[in-house]
């Protein structure tokens, strides 16, 4: 890979045809005011404030002039194209600070003068602008174009627009221009419609700076860089981009920059990457920073393997210089980074995953904070482990995570209504820090209880039929319950909290404590359950529902494999870590494993948002028949004295027999071992089994008899001599399912789905259906 420096006479890029004449776009898919949230009938916001209620933002052609040595004075011309979406439009409104502005803003419509004004008391930030006519018909196109000039105030996580300076290798201070305006900041500096759910499609920015010479000041925008033009003292920087962003997300920065181009290439796509470094700081800063930001670029290639292709390949990745108030800043298409951050490769990989989680796709509301932090902060888990060459452990990142989130006991990742009133209430209190740490273990639980190829293709369809809108937690929701076939609505109401707009959580405060109990009834069998869970103080959960993680060992010789299974209380288990198979009632799930454990050990591999214990349970013996009463399968004195009659879905085994059970009506298992000699008599009833038939044993069926297979049967074995040669009166195989007949009987008929596979050997004969 080659990493070129851009000296100061850069080539620019050719225009292509998008960029050939400045023009704003209405994409001809839904806007990107059509997010999930609408398709989920769940009300579309206006944005915190309020403001555009009556319009869908579409374009906005913006002029912006800054000079960092003269101050932190910005002066702008913002055109906003937008669609009605209410009929009889006289009023609109935009996010801006009333304190810096007032005095200068001014709005022009088809021309001609607006009136202008902002409130005088409550929200005074909101610019209204009254027509001079009315706009009669919903779905119109329009325009106006808002000019305005003074120094932004400071304040919020970054300040929104900032003036910063340091010390170049010569003990000159050089001043530059950075922003970052999450939360609420973008309205510090340029009059916006800051609501996430109506993202404007297209962007054109035309940023003018300070030029002088081989010494100058360069701009950084979203998007492409198109055109650079020097008129006098003056260079004009135009950036343009042709995928939706939400207001917070837009930024300038205007300083002295070193910069340097190399790329990455995915899936045929040669994607630009470009890293702009504050100029004029000794060499080893800039070998530091950009062996980091070199090594992100196959984490890039791997993100898009995974989670879906690369969201604004035909534009640019980046990382710039300078970020104010925090570590790293996900501006879409080009993050920004603080100086002192640019080799932290946990931060580079965070701000990269952002720009799927946050920036393609983003939060509806600020409740959802953790839908962007929590994968953010996964992602820095996830490079490590997609990326070797990193150098970093992602078990030991996880850790940290996990303890990080078990210490925020009463801080759910759901952020309630008063709590995003301003970027302080989020910013400054628990919520700033549980968006991360317990937003990371949210999905860290996720991936455990659906297995890797179900958790990267739900994410991979969120990021694809949401791309360029808004999501809610119940939108990602959907998305899991879909590839899952299962509902776990539970489980996000307990680990999370909430989904929108609420006032208050209910739940994802506190953790649960587990008492795990286990046993290895015989070679190579292992049983689970639960024997308790408790809460932590102050939790708000009267039962968490979700995936609990133990490790199964043998010392002798060393064995061991990590068994993942959901609990959703009142004594309902499923196994889990491939999706969530049906619950098992009776609190009990046995496993047939390639060794004996010795020891259990609960989640030490920090995958979990929980705390427990294992106790190894002697009497736990499975659900095992023993028939010492009589023949009737639900008789709990024929089954072993731990368990008693299995539920249905059960994993069952047929040992030693007095009596040979005998079903009375239908009956459902998953596995199902018979052991040599053993055999089970179906009766005029319908067996159905969705797991495996293993053992030596057999069935022996009745001509009102029906086997169902739903699962991998493995070899049927049937008792014969009852009714002659017949096996079973009827076999019936679902689909996906498959099975093999090993010996020469009689089925009475046969139905096999399309998609289910039979062997039989030569000499069974059946009717088929």
């Amino acid at each position: 890979m080659k990493t070129l420096f851009l000296p100061f006479l850069m080539i620019l890029f050719a225009a292509t045809n998008a960029f050939a004449q400045e023009k704003f776009e209405i994409h001809s898919r839904p806007s990107a005011r059509t997010g999930s949230a609408q398709g989920n009938n769940e009300p579309l916001s206006t944005g915190f404030s309020g403001t555009g209620a009556n319009i869908d933002v579409t374009y906005h052609r913006v002029n912006w002039t800054v000079d960092p040595n003269a101050g932190s004075n910005i002066t702008g011309t913002i055109t906003t194209f937008f669609k009605t979406i209410q009929p009889n439009v006289a009023v609109i409104s935009f996010d801006l600070v009333k304190q810096s502005f007032q005095n200068s803003v001014t709005a022009l419509y088809h021309g001609i003068n607006c009136s202008v004004s902002f409130p005088s008391s409550g929200n005074t930030d909101v610019l209204t602008i009254q027509l001079p006519s009315v706009i009669p018909v919903t779905n119109t196109i329009d325009s106006v174009t808002i000019s305005y000039s003074g120094v932004p105030i400071e304040d919020g996580l970054g300040g929104g627009f900032v003036r910063d300076s340091y010390p170049d290798e010569f003990g000159q201070v050089q001043n530059y221009i950075t922003t970052l305006s999450e939360s609420y900041e973008d309205k510090n500096w340029w009059p916006c419609k800051a609501d996430m759910q109506d993202k404007v499609d297209s962007m054109d920015m035309h940023i003018t700076v300070p030029w002088n010479g081989a010494d100058t000041f360069w701009a950084a925008g979203v998007g492409v860089l198109t055109d650079s033009l020097i008129t006098g003292d003056w260079r004009t920087y135009t950036y343009k981009t042709r995928y939706p962003i939400a207001s917070y997300l837009v930024f300038i920065s205007a300083a002295k920059f070193n910069r340097y181009y190399s790329s990455v290439e995915v899936n045929e796509s040669n994607i630009p990457v470009y890293w702009y470094l504050l100029g004029g700081k000794q060499q080893p800063y800039y070998t530091a920073a950009i062996a980091a930001m070199e090594k992100i670029n196959p984490v890039l290639q791997e993100f898009s393997k995974v989670v879906g292709e690369y969201p604004f390949k035909n534009e640019k990745h980046g990382f710039y210089d300078g970020l104010a108030g925090a570590a790293g800043m996900e501006h879409q298409t080009f993050s920004g980074m603080a100086s002192n951050a640019l080799t932290s490769l946990t931060t580079l990989n965070h701000e990269l995953m952002h720009q799927w989680f946050g920036d393609n796709v983003t939060f509806a509301t600020w409740n959802d904070l953790w839908l962007a932090e929590g994968f953010a902060r996964y992602g820095e888990i996830l490079a490590a482990e997609l990326v070797p060459s990193l150098g970093y452990s992602p078990f030991t990142r996880r850790r940290g995570r996990k303890n990080a989130a078990l210490s925020l006991l009463n801080t759910s990742a759901w952020i309630p209504d008063g709590n995003i009133a301003n970027s302080g209430t989020i910013w400054n209190t628990s919520y700033g820090s549980a968006i991360y740490e317990r937003g990371c273990m949210i999905v860290s639980m996720l991936r455990t209880m659906c297995g890797d190829e179900k958790f990267f293709a739900a994410l991979r369809n969120y990021q694809t039929q949401l791309s360029g809108k808004a999501a809610t937690t119940d939108t990602l929701k959907r998305f899991f319950n879909e590839q899952l076939g299962t509902d776990i609505s539970e489980f996000f109401r307990d680990y999370v909290g909430g989904s929108g707009n609420a006032a208050t959580a209910t739940g994802g405060r506190g953790n649960p404590i587990y008492e795990i109990k286990w046993n290895s009834p015989a070679e190579n069998n292992f049983l689970v359950g639960v024997k308790s869970q408790s809460r932590t103080a102050g939790s708000n959960v009267s039962y968490f529902n979700g995936p609990v993680t133990v490790r199964a060992v043998q010392y002798d010789p060393p064995a061991d494999t990590t068994i993942v299974f959901f609990d959703w209380g009142n004594g309902n288990l499923a196994k889990a870590g491939n999706g969530i198979q049906a619950p098992v009632s009776n609190n009990l799930l046995n496993y047939n494993l390639s060794f004996t454990p010795d020891s259990l050990f609960y989640d030490d591999s920090a995958r979990t948002m929980s705390t427990g214990s294992t106790v190894l349970d002697t009497t736990l013996k499975g659900f095992v028949w023993h028939g010492t009463s009589n023949s009737n399968w639900f008789d709990a004195a024929n089954w072993a004295a731990c368990c008693g009659v299995p539920p249905a879905g059960a994993d069952v085994t047929i040992a030693s027999i007095n009596f040979p059970p005998v079903l009375n009506s239908s009956v459902s298992v998953n596995d199902i071992t018979i052991n040599t000699g053993k055999f089970i008599a179906l009766g005029e009833n319908t067996f159905t089994v969705s797991g495996a038939i293993k053992g030596n044993g057999g069935l022996a069926g009745s001509p009102g008899s029906n086997l169902s297979i739903t699962g991998k049967a493995g070899t049927l074995r049937f008792v014969t001599g009852i009714y002659d040669d017949l096996a079973i009166g009827s076999l019936t195989l679902g689909a996906n399912a498959a099975a093999s007949i090993a010996t020469n009987v009689f089925v009475g008929s046969v139905n096999v789905h399309p998609l289910a596979q039979l062997t039989v050997l030569t000499g069974v004969r059946l009717t088929t259906n």
